[in-house]
């Protein structure tokens, strides 16, 4: 009985764990939305950033489909804060930062010569890049240790009787 209570105890522990590591790793993620919106607000308020004032429609695209990433990026960063441990969380999660990613690549690309990104913004987005990783590290040891824990015999079978699922890593 003292053995049962202490495996279970220790995969609870072990969930909530994972859960703390997303945290920050949500707020490194949710400074990308920032430096989106910064982007789109310096272009809408600042004409001058367009290289060719003519060809606005040309950019159009571009800033929509950045736009429309960080919001489904949102969204799956709120689903993931709610459902940490959920491997249809995880895929969305990198789905939609990868599609996100992509867009900022495809907007200061050479080849988008009519859109002009602040050089302070595009700086921002690398120091981001580079502040994710840590953060995204830590994360995946959490759900490996978690991971690791309930297929581990006899917790395994504390981890089943509780529906302990394995949790996908980013």
């Amino acid at each position: 009985v003292f053995w049962a209570l202490g495996a279970y105890n220790r995969l609870v522990r072990l969930r909530a764990q994972v859960k703390q590591q997303f945290g920050p790793l949500q707020a490194v993620l949710l400074e990308y939305q920032e430096v989106v919106q910064q982007a789109v607000t310096a272009a809408a308020a600042a004409p001058q950033l367009w290289d060719h004032p003519g060809n606005l429609d040309l950019g159009h695209s571009y800033w929509t489909r950045l736009q429309v990433a960080a919001g489904l990026s949102t969204v799956a960063i709120a689903r993931m804060q709610n459902h940490t441990l959920e491997q249809d969380s995880a895929q969305a999660l990198h789905d939609a930062a990868a599609e996100l990613q992509d867009a900022w690549a495809a907007l200061i690309h050479p080849d988008a010569y009519f859109v002009h990104i602040p050089e302070a913004l595009k700086q921002r987005w690398l120091d981001l890049d580079l502040l994710v990783q840590p953060e995204l590290s830590r994360f995946n040891a959490a759900i490996q240790e978690y991971n690791q824990a309930i297929t581990q015999y006899p917790a395994a079978v504390i981890a089943s009787l509780f529906q302990f699922r394995v949790a996908t890593v980013l």
